[in-house]
This record gives C-alpha cells, sequence and structure tokens, in this order.
C-alpha cells in the first residue's frame, strides 16, 4: 500500500455573502471642510481661506488634534481677547477645522449607533450641540471683529490718501522755491520720510497717487538746481537700490513656490515705489529689466492658476462620473446578500479612486462631496436596513454551520484516513454552500470547523508519515531476505531445504508493505531468488504453489474467517471455470476430429486439457489444505 498524502487547502470557507466594513474609506477630511465651511460660520464674504493657505491651515489644525472640544473653544476665546482681528484669521480656521473634524467623527459614530439599534439610518437626526452653539457664538464675535478692523482700516487708508495728497502738493511747491538750496534738500527729504511713513490707501487710488507723486520726485530732481554730487549720490544709492530689487525678482524666477514667489514680487515692488528716483539715463532700462522679471513671474503665476483652474475642471468631471457611478448603484435594487458584498466593494473602490482626486474649482467643491457623500451615505443605509432584516437568517446558518462543526469534531479522532477524507471533503462543500452568519460569531465558528478538519488532516499526515519510514525499513529487510535467500546452499537433505525455502516464504509476508514504487522490482527478485531454489530442488511447478499457498494461509491469511471465506470462494469460482473450460475443449475435440488438418489442433486442445486438469488437482488440494487449515 502507497500512502496517499491529502491537503486540505483550497477551502476558504470564511464567509461567501458578507463582508463587515472594516475598510471605509476616510473622508474626515472632507466631511470637515465641507461642516466649516457653512455660511453661518464665515466671518464674512472674504473670509474663504484660498488654496495657497489651506496647507497652513490643515498644517495648524494638526496641532490641535489631542485637544477636545470644549478644549479648543478655551483656546479660541482666549485668542480672541488677546490678539487682534488682522492676526486671528488663520488660527481662527485651523480651530474650526480641528473643531468639526472631531464633531464629524462623533457624529459618525453616533449614527452607526443608533443604525444597530433601530436598523433605520436615514432616521437619525444628530443631536442639539451645546460646544458648537458655543464655536458660533466665538465665531460671531470674531466676525464683528473682523468688520471693525475693516471698517477702521478703510478709514485708515482714507486718511493716508489724504496726507499722500497733502505730501504731493507740499512737493509741488518746493519746485517753485527758489531760496538755499539745502533748506530746499532738507525738506525734501523730509517730504520722502513723512511719505514712506504714511500707511496704504484705498486699492483703487493706489497705483494713481504713486504715478502723480514719482512724477513729482523725478521732476524736482530734473528742475530744482541742486548740489550735482550730492544729486549724484542720490541717484548711485537709488540705482544700487533698484539694481538689487532687480536681482532679487529675477532670483524669484528660480523658485518653484509659484504663489510665495508672486508675493514676494509685491514686496519688491513696493518697496520699487519707496526708492527715489535715478540718473534719467538709467531709469528705462533699470525699469526694463525689473519689468521683464516681473512679467514673467506674472505670466508664471497666471498660467499655474490657469492650469489649477483645468485641473480643477478635469477633477470636477471626474468627480462627476463617480457620483453618477454610486447613484446608479443605489438605484439598482439587490435581494441577496452576495450582490449587496459585491456592490460594497465597488462602492469602497469609487471612494478610493475619489480621495486620489484632487479639488474642484471652489465653487463646486463642497457641493460635489456633498452629492458624492449623500449616494454614499443611502448606500449603506439601505445595505444596513437588508442585512438588519437578514438576522433569522444569519442565526439560521450559524446553527447549520455549528452542526457540522460538532460533525467535523467527531470525524477528527477517526483512524478510517480514505472514508473520513471523503466525509470531510462533503461537509467542506456544505460549509461553503451556507451563507453567512452574523458577524460577531463568524471568527469563532469558522476557527472551530477548521481546527476540528485540520486536526484530522494533521493526524493522517503524521500516520502516512510514520507508514513513509516503515515502508522504507521494510525495503531494506526484503532487500536483505532477497540477498540471503540468493546466498542460500540448499542441504542434501530436500526436507530441510524446503523447511528452508518455507521460512523464507514466511519471513517475506511478515515483513510487510514496501513502498509502491519499489514493489514491483522487489516482487520480480524475489520471485526469481525462490524460483531458483525450486529449481535445485527439482519440486514440480504444482507442489510449488501448494508450498506457497500453505505458507500464505500460515502466515498472511492466519485465523482470519473473512479472509478465508473469500480465499474458499475464489478457489471454488477457480475450479468451476477450469471444468467448465475442459468440458467445453472435449466436446471440440470430436468437432475438429472430423476437420481436415485437425491433428495439430487437436493436439493443441488435449494439452489445454492435461494442464487445466493439472491446474484444478492443484485447485482441489488447496481446497483440501483450506479445510484443514480452518477444522485445525
Amino acid at each position: 500500500m502507497e500512502s496517499q498524502e491529502i491537503h486540505n487547502e483550497g477551502f476558504e470557507g470564511k464567509e461567501p455573502g458578507y463582508r463587515p466594513l472594516q475598510a471605509m474609506v476616510d473622508f474626515s477630511e472632507e466631511e470637515t471642510q465641507l461642516a466649516a465651511s457653512s455660511e453661518d460660520l464665515q466671518a464674512d464674504e472674504h473670509e474663504g481661506i484660498d488654496d495657497a493657505d489651506a496647507a497652513t491651515v490643515v498644517a495648524v489644525a494638526a496641532t490641535y488634534d489631542r485637544q477636545s472640544r470644549a478644549e479648543l473653544l478655551d483656546v479660541l476665546a482666549k485668542l480672541l481677547d488677546e490678539k487682534s482681528a488682522q492676526d486671528l484669521k488663520g488660527e481662527v480656521e485651523a480651530i474650526k477645522v480641528a473643531f468639526y473634524k472631531k464633531l464629524t467623527l462623533e457624529q459618525e459614530q453616533l449614527r452607526r449607533e443608533f443604525a444597530e439599534q433601530n436598523g433605520d439610518a436615514e432616521a437619525f437626526a444628530a443631536p442639539d450641540d451645546s460646544l458648537e452653539a458655543r464655536l458660533k457664538e466665538l465665531l460671531t464675535k470674531y466676525k464683528k471683529m473682523r468688520a471693525d478692523l475693516t471698517s477702521k482700516l478703510e478709514h485708515e487708508r482714507e486718511d493716508n490718501l489724504a496726507q499722500k495728497l497733502a505730501i504731493i502738493e507740499e512737493l509741488k511747491h518746493l519746485l517753485e522755491r527758489q531760496d538755499d538750496f539745502n533748506a530746499v534738500f532738507s525738506d525734501f527729504k523730509q517730504l520722502q520720510s513723512r511719505w514712506r511713513a504714511v500707511g496704504a490707501v484705498p486699492q483703487s487710488k493706489q497705483k494713481e497717487i504713486w504715478d502723480v507723486y514719482n512724477y513729482n520726485v523725478e521732476k524736482f530732481y530734473d528742475v530744482v538746481k541742486i548740489n550735482k554730487e550730492l544729486r549724484e549720490l542720490d541717484f548711485k544709492k537709488n540705482f544700487e537700490l533698484k539694481q538689487l530689487l532687480c536681482e532679487k525678482a529675477e532670483q524669484l524666477l528660480l523658485k518653484s513656490d509659484i504663489v510665495k514667489t508672486f508675493r514676494e514680487l509685491q514686496k519688491y515692488h513696493e518697496q520699487w515705489r519707496d526708492i527715489g528716483p535715478v540718473a534719467a539715463e538709467f531709469r528705462e532700462p533699470l525699469w526694463e529689466r525689473f519689468k521683464t522679471a516681473t512679467t514673467q513671474i506674472n505670466k508664471k503665476h497666471t498660467d499655474y492658476f490657469e492650469q489649477q483652474k483645468v485641473e480643477q475642471q478635469n477633477n470636477f468631471a471626474l468627480k462627476q462620473a463617480l457620483c453618477e457611478q454610486a447613484e446608479e448603484l443605489l438605484a439598482a435594487p439587490s435581494a441577496l446578500m452576495k450582490e449587496w458584498s459585491e456592490k460594497t466593494l465597488l462602492l469602497l473602490d469609487l471612494q478610493k479612486m475619489w480621495k486620489t482626486i484632487g479639488a474642484a474649482p471652489r465653487k463646486e467643491n463642497n457641493k460635489i462631496f456633498q452629492r458624492f457623500r449623500t449616494a454614499c451615505n443611502s448606500f449603506f443605509d439601505k445595505r444596513r436596513a437588508f442585512f438588519s432584516e437578514q438576522k433569522a437568517e444569519l442565526q439560521h446558518n450559524l446553527q447549520q454551520k455549528l452542526e457540522l462543526c460538532a460533525q467535523a469534531e467527531l470525524l477528527s479522532e477517526s483512524d478510517e484516513w480514505k472514508k473520513t477524507t471523503d466525509e470531510l471533503v462533503k461537509l467542506q462543500a456544505k460549509w461553503k454552500e451556507v451563507g453567512p452568519v452574523p458577524h460577531k460569531q463568524s471568527d469563532a465558528v469558522w476557527k472551530r470547523f477548521r481546527t476540528a478538519c485540520n486536526k484530522f488532516f494533521d493526524r493522517k499526515k503524521e500516520y502516512f508519515a510514520a507508514q513513509d519510514a516503515r515502508y522504507d525499513e521494510n525495503l531494506k529487510k526484503k532487500e536483505e531476505l532477497i540477498a540471503e535467500i540468493k546466498n542460500f546452499v540448499a542441504s542434501d537433505n530436500p526436507s530441510d531445504s524446503l523447511a528452508a525455502i518455507k521460512e523464507f516464504q514466511q519471513r517475506w509476508t511478515e515483513i510487510g508493505y514496501a513502498p509502491m514504487k519499489q514493489k514491483e522490482r522487489l516482487q520480480n527478485d524475489y520471485r526469481t531468488a525462490i524460483d531458483a531454489l525450486f529449481e535445485t530442488l527439482h519440486i514440480t511447478p504444482a507442489d510449488r504453489q501448494l508450498i506457497n499457498f500453505k505458507v500464505h494461509m500460515e502466515t498472511a491469511v492466519k485465523g482470519d474467517k473473512r479472509q478465508i471465506s473469500h480465499e474458499r470462494e475464489k478457489l471454488r469460482q477457480q475450479l468451476k471455470q477450469l471444468e467448465n473450460d475442459i468440458h467445453l475443449w472435449e466436446n471440440n475435440i470430436g468437432f475438429f476430429a472430423r476437420s481436415k488438418n485437425a491433428e495439430k489442433l487437436v493436439l493443441d486442445v488435449k494439452s489445454n486439457i492435461e494442464k487445466a486438469r493439472r491446474d484444478a488437482s492443484v485447485v482441489v488440494q488447496k481446497l483440501k489444505l483450506l479445510d484443514t487449515h480452518t477444522n485445525g
């Protein structure tokens, strides 16, 4: 017998139709953004954080992750008391984002708990939150601070405009003065200092008033007859400062952060305006150089945002397509757990794809996310309701699988390797056919069933491993016995030699099975060696058969009644077949005798009859030996 190793492989019986949602895609950041961008949370119409500042806000918000929502509100209240509105914009936005990130997670947890208890997530309504009400109060306070700041800044800009207009008028009067040069130049320098000290003017007047001021400054240098050396010294200093700004502007072209580069350029332009004129021959070339760098930076800035617009439009189109696919999954009815599981995997893939797509245009970003979130939430609400209705079926499936576990455990101790293997394979097939069970019991019942199956197959593997070791040992013993038979020298007493042959035969039978691959070779070598011994003793083939049969009865069969009965039945059938053949051939002799050239055929038939009679005689003697062995 050759061992056959059977593996418990390829059997994944976990659950064919149900998968818990443990791999949900995290949308907390977008949920937070949607909640925090509510209109009643904006300080004013220009309060939104632009794309360039968004990363900074997220980074600052991350520093608040360990603080509770109540602690965040305390921090915000303190900031409003201690800082001006002008310094708070980024901090307020970061606290708002951190607050709503925590609130969104809390509400989602409440939503899941409500759905598990009531089975209808659509009926869930978020409870009133006192902390959110306090946040809105603080944001209202901040909004008023921003409004007050805006009003104050507008008044200041108007005052600054009036001051700068007055300075321009004084500058015009300097052009008409003909008194002491030193006094005129000193007053000119004071006017320049006062101009630089005055703050910003309204944006709509900024360029106009600077052009007028710059025109009068250049005219002052051109018209007023001041000391040539002093004038050249002032021009040289201004030239060096403006040349440095040109170099700085050109260096900005090498930087990769387009938004930051553009902001830096605006500062350089403000500094350029505050610097006085240069010598007439350098004014145009120097300005052209600065303007060239400015034009290139402006183009990169424009191209960057144009590209952003194109990408955002593409992102918007992609997100619209994902919304449509999610809505299609929601619209198609599903009546089977398997269908729900397949659709769930598809929707989770859509969510993962969504996370890889960048932002849509600002006006559309929250709207498109709201649409996608609504489709996803509706899908999972329906899914949850469906599986709530399947509780009875899940319990029934659990009972079936528990019964399969009990059957597998009973079989796990069996030593009927082939029969039990077939039965366990059938149980495994049944397991696959049974639907899902409640998730809380899924792992435990599967582990129980798998443990029972593995226990049997591990025992079987160990058994056949031991069998293989015994077969290898038997191989060695049989090869040694064959060598011993080949080297045996018959004695002068035939009875002693015959006894020795019988002993060889008994030992061969008692050794047991050898590896299947070596079986035929061993049997041929053994039979050749034994036949050679019989030849030396001049024992007829019939006697050999009787000797072999007697050894077989004394070793292999012994007192096994079933085996003896089987041997007797086999011999009777063999004897019956031989008698039928003899009768048939004897009848055929008469037929062949009347044929021409039948002598050869008759001789062959007679030879077959004689051989069959000899074989029949051996069978009869075997039956007598069998009866003697049984009665004895």
